[in-house]
């Protein structure tokens, strides 16, 4: 997909979303929140193994010894635990009053290593973690490990709050989700609605929602947006993001769910089609045969 195409689709247009104000959450948002949470990231990985060509999925087979995708996709969340100086690699900071990525603004040189090529950004880690994965000098245990950042940080770029500078990423604004300030055994900020929320208030278990997704691809023919590269998806991550700002202490409605969830998905479906794209063009043949 081009560039003209990514932008028709970033915005189209779309149901204005009504926030209820509600009282002011006296709790500091939590900082739990990181990515998709870990359903987001296996569905994303569960998409993209339709996808798959004989090939590619013989390579990930030997480089992950018996896990699958979807076992290795939270993997990079858990890494950053013991290893934060990794934690800006999940995503990237574009102020809302910005358009676009821009990566002397948005994607910082490391502290560690500022003579570095490569920067401390997910649209930048994508694309080191690629080379490494392909490059096949490195050895076996190196290229599995870049495997799993590569699956990681794809699904990263599509969780729309993940490409928003303002408020941590919506981690700092408390909200009120369908009536509950408490989001399982957290308060709600807004970053964790969508890295949670939203897909658990769908109510399907995971066959069922992998099956929803790869129903939309097909009818929605999104295969033909299976392209692009990680900028230009982080510019559509921050649209999304943008339009769908709530202030602190709002209530997020039913409405607002069921307009954002349509988002939610096709994020997913999106993320696991160029993660399989990805995949397809360094480990097997390029072209991404049609889902089962």
């Amino acid at each position: 997909m081009n560039d003209t195409e990514v932008k028709r689709v970033a915005l189209r247009p779309r149901l204005r979303l009504k926030l209820g104000v509600g009282a002011l959450l006296f709790c500091m948002a939590t900082l739990h929140s990181w990515a998709w949470g870990r359903e987001g990231h296996r569905l994303t990985a569960l998409v993209a193994e339709q996808y798959l060509t004989p090939q590619t999925k013989a390579q990930i087979a030997s480089l992950l010894h018996g896990e699958t995708l979807e076992d290795v996709a939270p993997w990079a969340d858990e890494y950053r635990t013991n290893h934060p100086e990794t934690a800006k690699w999940h995503f990237v900071d574009i102020p809302s009053t910005a358009e676009t990525f821009d990566r002397n603004r948005d994607c910082p040189v490391p502290e560690n290593d500022p003579k570095s090529p490569w920067r401390d950004c997910v649209t930048d880690r994508i694309l080191y973690f690629e080379g490494r994965l392909g490059d096949a000098s490195l050895s076996e245990t190196e290229r599995a490990t870049a495997l799993k950042f590569v699956v990681h940080f794809i699904g990263d770029v599509h969780q729309p709050f993940h490409a928003l500078g303002d408020d941590r990423g919506g981690n700092n604004i408390s909200v009120t989700f369908l009536g509950s300030a408490m989001c399982g055994s957290y308060r709600c900020n807004l970053h964790g609605v969508w890295d949670d929320s939203i897909i658990e208030a769908q109510g399907l278990n995971e066959k069922k929602y992998i099956g929803k997704l790869l129903q939309e691809i097909k009818d929605n023919n999104w295969e033909r947006m299976a392209g692009g590269e990680p900028t230009a998806w982080a510019n559509i991550s921050h649209h999304y993001a943008v339009e769908a700002l709530a202030p602190n202490g709002a209530f997020l409605s039913r409405e607002y769910v069921t307009e954002e969830s349509k988002i939610v998905d096709a994020q997913l479906a999106l993320g696991g089609l160029r993660l399989a794209r990805a995949l397809n063009r360094i480990l097997g043949a390029p072209d991404v045969p049609a889902a089962p």
